[in-house]
């Protein structure tokens, strides 16, 4: 039943009752009293009427926003409804009650009463209004709740970001193991062409000893026929029977012995044999492995070349959409309100962007460095001014460490200021990421013994003895550090290829849990490799 139509009809239905109470004022004035009290609840009716439409409109709107909770609207539009029927059925009553009014004088007071109770069941149905109002208000709290899970659920999706950047750390880590695999088989192929020379050596000698024991088993063999020989003379010499049965039973010993000796010979040239063939076997085998590590050697040096191809092209191609990226990034920061929330995903997307230019520029420097086509810009220059340039441009970027130069030079050197400082500057990125509860970094300059040194000391996490030597490696990372630590193992190779081209070197030194002091030494007087 349509809500709006009932209380239309209600609405009607007290309009009738005032037409007639004002009919019965005309007709009965002894019961003005009773109709005046009549016209006032009818007056309230209308009222109270007008609130319930009002009410019903107001929940026809808030039905059309709560489509989920359809069910508990129809629920309550049902019962609303019988409601509406039950007031319809007094109204109609009331509507007889004021008809008879005329002849039944003695009902007023009974229909009056019926009245107040449906007066009462209206205040009820407000009631049950106000209530219908706090469900939606509970609604309304269930879709901000909503609204924070969604809240959750982009939260969720930005840790799963930072997962997938992890995983690429994975990666990298993976790819620094497969450099490392590579040394190893160099390291084995150098054993096994040790190992092949060996053999080759030890097949040289027993082709001189089988020669030496064929040699002795052809003078055998011309012993024995000396013996035949011998054996038909004695039969010419019958009277020198005696003297000659003295020399043959001499001579039978003697070809015993000659015979064991050649048996024993016949023995060791078959064993000899046996080691040549089991030797020649592991010759071909040698071979084979040998020529199957040439031609891995040759894949993995064709791999490298095009892995620093693929480096090469990947940083060029980088460079001009990060060029871009950078600059719209820049361009958001200087508009973006600084109180919004989003200034800080801003933020964070610009420190992406420079970790990305600084891999881009590494990758670029490794792949010159392989080539042999990176050059140095060669000029004599204040080397304090080095020092100063490049623990001003680290300051810049970190607060909780102080970066403190103990003692400076004043000396002039002749090299590539610009990469010495990229050295310097990667150092000091270094010390302040592997010491995170430190707050202190050294920088210590000096000349001695016609070179300058410089020396970086942190107090952080340390480094093992046995990975310093591999620390120069390309992509080498410390498996112990490589997943709590970001990077991709690729500045400190560049380093020391850059000190290597001023005809300098490193040395380090550091113990587990204490610090690290990273030092490089540059000749004064050196030669410089371009």
């Amino acid at each position: 039943m349509d809500t709006k139509n009932l209380s239309a009809q209600l609405i009607i239905a007290n309009n009738e009752l005032v037409v007639q109470n004002q009919e019965k004022e005309k007709l009965a004035i002894a019961l003005n009293k009773a109709n005046s009290d009549l016209l006032f609840q009818s007056e309230e009716k209308v009222r109270l009427a007008a609130q319930l439409t009002i009410a019903n409109a107001e929940l026809d709107a808030q039905n059309k926003e709560k489509g989920k909770r359809a069910a508990e609207l129809i629920i309550a539009n049902i019962e609303l409804d019988f409601q509406n029927e039950q007031k319809l059925k007094l109204s109609k009553e009331l509507i007889t009650a004021n008809k008879e009014l005329d002849f039944q004088n003695e009902q007023k007071e009974k229909r009056a009463a019926e009245l107040i109770i449906a007066n009462n069941e209206l205040i009820f149905q407000n009631h049950e209004k106000e209530k219908r109002a706090a469900e939606l208000i509970i609604a309304y709290a269930k879709l901000s709740f909503q609204n924070r899970e969604k809240e959750k659920r982009a939260a969720e999706l930005i840790l799963a970001n930072t997962e997938l950047i992890f995983q690429n750390q994975e990666k990298e880590k993976r790819a620094a193991e497969l450099v490392i695999a590579n040394t190893e088989l160099i390291f084995q192929n150098l054993e096994k062409e040790k190992r092949a020379a060996e053999l080759i050596i030890a097949n040289a000698e027993l082709i001189f000893q089988n020669q030496e024991k064929e040699k002795r088993a052809t003078e055998l063999v011309i012993a024995n026929k000396e013996l035949v020989f011998q054996n038909k003379e004695k039969g010419k010499r019958a009277a020198e029977l005696i003297i000659a049965n003295i020399e043959l039973d001499f001579q039978d010993e003697e070809k015993e012995k000659r015979a064991a000796e050649l048996i024993v010979a016949l023995k060791e040239l078959g064993y000899q044999d046996e080691e040549k063939g089991k030797r020649a076997a592991e010759l071909i085998i040698a071979n084979r492995e040998l020529l199957i590590q040439k031609q891995e050697k040759e894949r993995r040096a064709l791999a490298e070349a095009k892995k620093d191809e693929f480096f090469n092209m990947v940083s060029h191609e980088l460079k001009t959409p990060l060029t871009n990226i950078k600059a719209i990034n820049q361009l958001l920061e200087r508009t973006a309100n600084k109180t919004d929330k989003t200034y800080a995903f801003i933020l964070n997307a610009n420190h992406s962007i420079q970790r990305l230019e600084k891999l881009v520029a590494d990758l670029l420097d490794v792949t010159r460095i392989n080539s042999g086509q990176i050059d140095l810009n060669i000029a004599e220059f204040d080397f304090s001014n080095v020092l100063t340039t490049g623990i001003s441009h680290v300051q810049q970027i970190t607060t909780k460490h102080n970066i403190q130069l103990e003692n400076t030079i004043d000396a002039r050197y002749n090299g590539d200021q610009f990469r010495i400082e990229q050295v310097l500057i990667n150092l000091l990125n270094n010390a302040i990421k592997y010491s995170p509860n430190a707050n202190k970094i050294f920088v210590k300059a000096k000349v001695e013994a016609g070179n300058i040194v410089v020396t970086v000391e942190d107090f952080g996490i340390g480094i093992a003895k046995e990975d310093i030597d591999q620390l120069f490696q390309r992509f080498f990372r410390v498996s112990k550090t490589a997943m709590v630590y970001q990077g991709v193992g690729l500045g400190l190779y560049i380093a020391s290829e850059i000190i290597k081209k001023h005809d300098g070197w490193f040395s380090i030194e550091s113990e587990p849990g204490k610090g690290s002091s990273f030092s490089f030494y540059l000749p004064l007087n050196h030669g410089i490799v371009n």
